[in-house]
């Protein structure tokens, strides 16, 4: 069962990354989609099975502030999918925000989908090569699209 979880969270996550990398400046896919629907249903699976595991049994077993700790909490496949899902939902965020960033400082569209897919891939990295794009690609009259336009 904690496998059927990982699968389906995976792959909605993966049909929601795929609009995101190629419809980067669609207010729905960077504004509801991927910034809102996804994550929250995603977030929803996760305080599902955190909220379960920690009625069925307590808190977790080990000190969760030691890699041996942790290593003991993500022993149990569901506690483990759950913080596969934490990854999953933070990235598709951050992805949102280097979509709407990268099209507003008008970085080209190659560039913009090597960070997204970067970010999908292994988060930070992408988030890196997209401050880094940002950099170049400043504009005068950019502002962060996330902090201030209604979505």
């Amino acid at each position: 069962m904690a496998e059927q979880l990982f699968q389906i969270t995976n792959t909605v996550a993966l049909l929601a990354w795929l609009p995101l990398l190629v419809l980067p400046g669609n207010r729905f896919v960077t504004g509801t989609l991927c910034r809102r629907l996804v994550p929250a249903g995603l977030a929803v699976c996760y305080v599902a099975v955190i909220g379960w595991k920690l009625a069925a049994g307590g808190p977790p077993p080990g000190d969760v502030m030691t890699i041996a700790g942790l290593r003991q909490a993500f022993a149990d496949d569901f506690v483990f999918a759950a913080a596969w899902t934490h990854y999953l939902v933070f990235d598709m965020v951050v992805g949102t925000v280097i979509a709407r960033e990268a099209v507003a400082a008008g970085i080209p569209w190659p560039l913009r989908s090597l960070s997204l897919l970067l970010t999908f891939l292994s988060g930070p990295v992408g988030y890196l090569l997209h401050l880094s794009f940002r950099l170049r690609w400043r504009e005068t009259s950019f502002t962060a699209p996330l902090a201030d336009a209604p979505a």
